[in-house]
């Protein structure tokens, strides 16, 4: 193959990896890809408050499902139906109800997920802060680091193009820097989880 074919093969290798190592950074396209989109269901949720249709709303959904409350008051207890999902700091008076939840105090800041748009706490069920936050960061942050890492092994494929079509060498050296750069690749892909 004539060096320039090699030398465009690299570079157009290295503009991908390039590309798929800075998507994370990009808000806009990455919320496109279901990490990019819980970490913007996050974000909201955070500031200003999540609802139906937001991006990511069904995947933050989906993670408040698979947690227990700390409280659950109201007759929709289950969770399937939230409309609203709200980082909050309430304050008020003990309930009857709020007895029933040894675990939960009025005043305290709580995910709520709410079957009601900026709906009464009657009609909420209150999830702690970090545990919420740790589960989302525990699907999200692999999915980043996996892309991330799908990047460099192109962007070192790209290099590893490049590096062949500027050395005047003999086959033997071509076929050394090939495997090399296999073997490095593979290294990276199986240590992936240290690299995450």
């Amino acid at each position: 193959m004539p060096q320039p074919a090699v030398t465009a093969i690299g570079l157009g290798l290295d503009i991908l990896g390039a590309s798929l190592i800075a998507i994370p950074d990009a808000r806009t396209l990455f919320s496109q890809l279901p990490a990019g989109a819980l970490k913007e269901a996050r974000d909201r949720m955070a500031l200003i408050g999540t609802r139906q249709g937001d991006t990511g709303f069904e995947a933050l959904q989906a993670i408040l499902n698979e947690i227990d409350p700390v409280a659950e008051f109201g007759t929709n207890n289950g969770g399937e139906e939230y409309v609203e999902i709200v980082v909050n700091s309430l304050s008020g008076t003990q309930s009857e109800e709020a007895f029933q939840h040894p675990d939960f105090s009025w005043g305290n800041r709580y995910v709520e997920a709410r079957y009601q748009e900026s709906g009464a706490s009657d009609e909420t069920d209150f999830y702690d802060v970090e545990g919420v936050f740790d589960a989302i960061s525990a699907r999200e942050r692999p999915q980043t680091a996996q892309l991330r890492l799908y990047g460099l092994l192109i962007l070192l494929c790209g290099f590893s193009f490049q590096l062949l079509a500027t050395i005047e060498a003999d086959t033997i050296f071509s076929i050394s820097v090939a495997f090399l750069t296999l073997v490095a690749g593979i290294l990276v892909y199986m240590y992936r989880d240290r690299l995450e």
